[in-house]
């Protein structure tokens, strides 16, 4: 089955960028011009839930930025790099003349263990350095970060920086300097000849350990003290906020303390769902089952992420039987009619509560709280409900014989017929409307949902 979370390689960043696949090129290109016109010290906090694309965006900046600057010496064919200018160019709607931009991408997250955020930064630089540029004059800049290292670790760092530079490290610099002058000229070497600004993206920061993410914001404020360099964290806020009060207090302002990291603070664009959809060959208004797949997504404010594992997850529980054109599965019997039933309706509505809350759907296959089925249903046209309903009773106004039914209590009726209603010998079947439902009913839906039925197949 294809993978439909795409992951950052350059390839991806690349093709979703010249395709505009979620409609946020446009977005892209305002924020870049936004970078280009910094010609001070700057630091930006780009705001986005989890999930929602943070990770791509820096990215495909990043890429970007490389790709107009003539000191990089890519990984990539040189017509990729037109190719990506080009795409740019048509996008912007101002003549593009770039600063030079040295870029660096900085996991927080995944140097959270080290002994100090100063010495995984300057690693990464040295790394996206040693990578992405051939250095004439420019040597210095090694011999400067063991200083750096040594002075943040206590440690001898000689045979890290010849790991990059064949050459050995001058003597212990932190003698001669105080650190802070010593860390800006680290980037006043680095930029000689490599470009008029350095921009670290720093990503991750609100999943690192609460230390760790105050140590960050404090070390990148005080020794990263440089007019030519800017900051963009990617991040969610009002997790990053939860996370500094988990090391300060509750009662701590968390969001005046992050004021005085951040000069700019901006929210990460919606992406165009309906685009998006296409891209993973999801139609949302065609198919019963993809309507509540949709309304799954849009009840339980899926991102990015959970949506491309949500609809993978539901393609492998039942897509032939839920897109079935060839007469594979024919739902003639009125267990079968029940089935079918349970397929289109109910099977997304209860991989979605299980991918998004844990505790819920523990809660709903228990038969102790039916709110996520209403969440969903009321954001579905009742007509798809319409075989809950006997042949004299409608969801309108009645009419003659015809008798009103409320929408939601039914919804709440067909919840306790499958979680909560106790069946008997005397009593084995519960009748709503066209559907017989039964004590197996729960574990028939739950195994369908949990992909162990004849339905499953992860080859869709």
């Amino acid at each position: 089955m294809t993978r439909y979370e795409l992951t950052p390689t350059y390839e991806n960043l690349r093709d979703t960028f010249i395709k505009d696949t979620i409609s946020r090129d446009i977005s892209l290109v305002h924020f870049l011009n936004l970078l280009n016109s910094i010609d001070d010290r700057c630091s930006i906090a780009l705001d986005g839930a989890w999930g929602s694309g943070k990770t791509f965006f820096v990215r495909q900046a990043k890429m970007i930025l490389d790709a107009y600057n003539d000191f990089i010496v890519a990984d990539y064919l040189e017509e990729d790099k037109e190719l990506i200018k080009s795409s740019y160019q048509h996008l912007n709607e101002e003549a593009i003349c770039f600063q030079p931009h040295v870029c660096v991408y900085y996991d927080a997250w995944e140097n959270d263990n080290d002994d100090d955020p100063i010495l995984s930064i300057v690693y990464s630089i040295l790394k996206s350095v040693e990578t992405d540029f051939s250095f004439k004059k420019g040597v210095n800049c090694f011999k400067i970060a063991a200083s750096i290292l040594d002075f943040f670790t206590g440690k001898n760092w000689s045979n890290v920086v010849s790991a990059f530079k064949s050459e050995d490290p001058i003597a212990d610099l932190k003698a001669e300097k105080d650190i802070k002058e010593t860390v800006n000229q680290f980037f006043k070497e680095l930029l000689i000849e490599k470009g008029d600004r350095l921009v670290v993206f720093v990503d991750e920061l609100d999943r690192c350990s609460p230390n760790y993410a105050v140590k960050v914001l404090e070390r990148i404020k005080h020794y990263f003290d440089n007019e030519r360099i800017t900051f963009v964290f990617s991040t969610n806020i009002s997790e990053l906020q939860h996370t500094i009060k988990k090391c300060y207090g509750n009662n701590f302002d968390s969001g005046k303390y992050l004021d005085r990291f951040f000069d700019l603070r901006i929210s990460l664009p919606q992406a165009d769902l309906r685009k998006y959809y296409q891209s993973l060959e999801f139609n949302e208004t065609y198919y019963v089952y993809d309507m509540v797949c949709h309304a799954v997504v849009k009840s339980f404010n899926f991102q990015l992420r959970e949506i491309s594992k949500y609809i993978s997850i539901t393609k492998a529980a039942a897509y032939d039987a839920t897109h079935d054109s060839g007469g594979k599965y024919e739902f003639i019997f009125p267990e079968g009619k029940t089935k079918q039933f349970l397929l289109l309706r109910l099977v997304p509505i209860i991989i979605g509560l299980r991918l998004g809350d844990g505790k819920k759907y523990n809660d709903f296959i228990n038969g102790l709280d039916s709110s996520a089925l209403w969440s969903v249903c009321k954001n579905l046209d009742h007509h798809l409900f319409e075989g809950l309903l006997s042949d004299k009773e409608t969801y309108g106004e009645s009419v003659g014989d015809c008798l009103h039914v409320d929408y939601e209590k039914r919804i709440c009726e067909l919840y306790d017929a499958i979680f909560m209603h106790t069946y008997t010998d005397i009593e084995r079947h519960k009748k709503i409307g066209e559907y017989i439902f039964s004590e197996s009913t729960k574990k028939e839906l739950c195994n369908i949902a949990n992909l162990f039925s004849e339905f499953s197949s992860y080859n869709n």
